[in-house]
């Protein structure tokens, strides 16, 4: 079946997406994220704040856990990758701010 038209996707329903898609790479609530979104090249340029607790920040990992960066950098990733997977648009720079909830 074809229709004929186009679909758009709000700005504030792709924030809310991207926002979402953080919380679940991080494992944080919904109230310790925040994203804004711009225009990278064509792709969808993402700044995240990603309130973490402090304890979290200032200690060294626990044992089998990789340190906060290259926790960022797995999140980083998996948003990517379901940003992609939920939107459809192609996600270029993700920045990650780490602050403290």
């Amino acid at each position: 079946m074809n229709r004929q038209g186009h679909t758009r996707i709000a700005p504030a329903a792709l924030r809310k997406t991207v926002e979402a898609v953080t919380c679940q790479a991080f494992g944080v609530p919904h109230t310790d994220v925040s994203a804004s979104l711009q225009d990278d090249a064509g792709k969808l340029g993402v700044d995240l704040l990603v309130r973490l607790p402090a304890p979290t920040l200032m200690a060294p990992a626990p044992e089998g856990r990789p340190p906060l960066f290259e926790q960022a950098e797995i999140a980083r990733l998996k948003i990517s990758f379901m940003g992609r997977q939920v939107t459809g648009m192609e996600i270029g720079k993700i920045n990650i701010r780490l602050g403290a909830a």
